[in-house]
């Protein structure tokens, strides 16, 4: 169990809209080493979307070469350039490992889809007839080679072969096989490549789905921990971040050091933030806990978050979300002061929380065109709204940005906000400042007791004699909880008298008590 993460707090920067430094539209590498400062306000961890060479059909998770960066970010040099300023600072840096697929213009995929055997040949998941019957998702008759390519998600994003966990059609691979085996070392040597490099760990894409046909994960985190267990052999410290949503199997038995909460696998984190039209990937349709109605439930979420810390907790840790590239922002619908009570709950919680680029400030997002296969996604991944000026800061260029800039960029940036008090990114300033200098209270190893999961929501962290109390009411109604009066370390809306703490329409209390 990686101790030097349980304190932590995750940034996740999408790199073609950070911060452009040359000018051309595109964020890049030398942007995001710019803007590390600001970062390290809110983070120890800074976790970057894909950079590596790619056709950018699926924003950059169809990769070309994993071992070349993409021209738009710049080159290796300058990520070597990224990765010494963070550590200087103290910040972690995670790029994104995708090698559930790989982009169809990928070299060794070309040589697999020729008509004559060769090295390459079972890298990826072929049938050995086109016109066979195949049941899975897959790609036919574009290749020279008779079969038919199994694919993750695009059309153009081949699956890598891990095997599968029951061998059923004569061209299928069982996952211990030695071609599989062949694929597992790939993985390793990339991974120590970057890790040789001073990167610290990954975002591992599609985690839990790597082995086909695989019931709760349980082969692919046999896979995982053998890959896990050769790069810890030379790198104790690597972190591992999954993309799974189920921590039960990721953490547990998948050896990854944190797993996120997002919108899949479990309705939990959906029902606080995201059940209302448009503000999820998949279809919605209901109400947030999170909401000013008061319409919403919280129980499924801790019902679901409780297990799972009771199961990784001496393996790792849970994430608990703002957003990421995969979601519209957690802004829609919400005031700055409604987004307060989303913070103080998140960084709160006893995990390891991820603030997705521009939900400090509250960036918006509206449905755009899709642009790299964002579709709803794309207009979570707009450019960061730095200041009122040219291109919001984003960019000195006189051009087309690569994304476009939301209308609200000259209230709604870093700058403004940063002179206004009472802003929203003063408040996530705080929050953190807190968090970082009560690290016993609010680190993932304390007691946690859940004493209200309707509104308003109220939880107790303990550790020796002293213990946290955070009460969060996101509705419009108000609310009283009877308790002993602490030392308050960060509020919104309240009031306080002999163990009476009254909470305003969205307002919340982080209070010190002594037992």
């Amino acid at each position: 169990m990686n101790q030097n993460i349980k304190n932590s707090i995750i940034y996740n920067v999408y790199p073609t809209s950070f911060y452009d430094s040359n000018g051309d539209g595109i964020g890049d590498l030398k942007g995001i080493t710019e803007k590390l400062l600001y970062i390290k306000q809110f983070a120890d961890i800074v976790w970057i979307n894909p950079i590596y060479k790619s056709p950018f059909r699926d924003g950059g998770y169809d990769i070309e070469d994993y071992y070349a960066i993409d021209d738009k970010f710049g080159t290796m040099e300058d990520l070597q350039d990224l990765i010494k300023e963070a550590h200087k600072l103290g910040l972690k840096v995670l790029l994104d490992l995708v090698v559930g697929h790989t982009s169809d213009q990928h070299k060794w995929f070309k040589e697999s889809a020729k008509a004559e055997r060769n090295e390459y040949w079972d890298y990826y998941v072929w049938s050995d007839d086109v016109f066979g019957y195949c049941p899975y998702k897959h790609m036919s008759g574009n290749s020279d080679r008779d079969g038919n390519y199994l694919i993750n998600f695009f059309c153009f994003q081949p699956a890598l072969n891990f095997g599968f966990a029951e061998k059923k059609q004569s061209w299928q691979y069982h996952y211990t096989d030695a071609v599989c085996q062949k694929v597992h070392g790939l993985v390793i040597d990339i991974i120590k490549y970057y890790l040789a490099m001073g990167v610290d760990g990954f975002r591992v894409d599609l985690a839990g789905s790597i082995v086909k046909d695989d019931v709760n994960g349980k082969y692919s985190c046999e896979v995982w921990r053998k890959i896990f267990g050769k790069v810890r052999e030379e790198y104790p410290d690597a972190i591992f971040v999954s993309e799974w949503g189920q921590p039960m199997y990721a953490v547990k038995n998948g050896d990854f050091d944190i797993d996120f909460f997002t919108h899949c696998y479990n309705e939990g984190y959906n029902n606080l933030f995201r059940k209302e039209p448009g503000t999820n990937a998949f279809y919605a349709d209901g109400n947030s806990f999170f909401r000013p109605e008061g319409k919403g439930e919280a129980q499924s979420f801790f019902e679901y978050f409780l297990y799972n810390l009771e199961e990784v907790k001496e393996k790792g840790y849970v994430s608990i979300v703002t957003g990421n590239h995969d979601l519209p922002r957690i802004a829609m619908g919400r005031t700055p002061e409604e987004l307060k009570t989303v913070f103080a709950f998140i960084l709160a919680l006893p995990n390891v929380p991820l603030i997705y680029y521009g939900d400090e400030i509250g960036m918006p997002y509206e449905r755009l065109n899709s642009k790299d296969g964002g579709y709803c996604r794309t207009g979570a991944r707009t450019p960061m709204q730095w200041s009122a000026g040219k291109n919001a800061g984003f960019s000195a260029g006189d051009g087309e940005m690569y994304l476009p800039i939301y209308d609200n960029y000259k209230d709604v940036n870093v700058e403004a906000q940063l002179n206004e008090e009472g802003s929203l990114i003063k408040e996530v300033q705080k929050l953190v400042e807190v968090k970082r200098a009560y690290p016993e209270l609010f680190g993932c190893g304390n007691d946690f007791e859940l004493i209200s999961d309707t509104y308003p929501l109220v939880f107790k962290r303990t550790t020796g004699k002293e213990s946290l109390i955070c009460a969060v009411n996101p509705s419009e109604r108000e609310y009283t909880v009877d308790h002993k009066i602490g030392d308050v370390l960060a509020s919104s809306n309240i009031e306080m008298a002999e163990d009476k703490i009254t909470l305003k329409p969205i307002s919340y209390v982080w209070m010190k008590v002594y037992e």
